[in-house]
């Protein structure tokens, strides 16, 4: 199962601290739950409310990882120092994967 994540952050500032330091953490643990990142964005020219997007996968219940980890030591220690009032929300979006499509896409490359 593939999962868009999209996290709504306060501001720019915000955003920017969480994609440098805190997804770099985010890169390291999460496959420790079975999740594996794709790739991860932030909007461009936004001052306010900017968002991250991350692609991420699973062969397993990514809801069920994704409580797994938000309540895990990892967690806790990938958001060590970062505001989480900064967070105003996150959304997830199941995604279904057309694997005719994705082998065009790779072959086109």
């Amino acid at each position: 199962m593939y999962q868009l994540r999209i996290y709504t952050i306060k501001n720019k500032k915000y955003a920017e601290e969480y994609m440098q330091k805190h997804w770099k953490k985010h890169l390291i643990s999460l496959p420790k739950f079975n999740i594996h990142v794709h790739n991860v964005f932030i909007e461009n020219n936004k001052e306010e409310n900017t968002r991250i997007f991350a692609l991420v996968s699973s062969n397993d219940n990514l809801h069920e990882l994704n409580q797994k980890y938000m309540h895990s030591k990892e967690f806790l220690d990938d958001m060590k120092g970062f505001n989480m009032d900064a967070i105003l929300n996150v959304q997830d979006i199941d995604l279904g994967e057309s694997k005719e499509l994705n082998q065009m896409i790779k072959n086109s490359k």
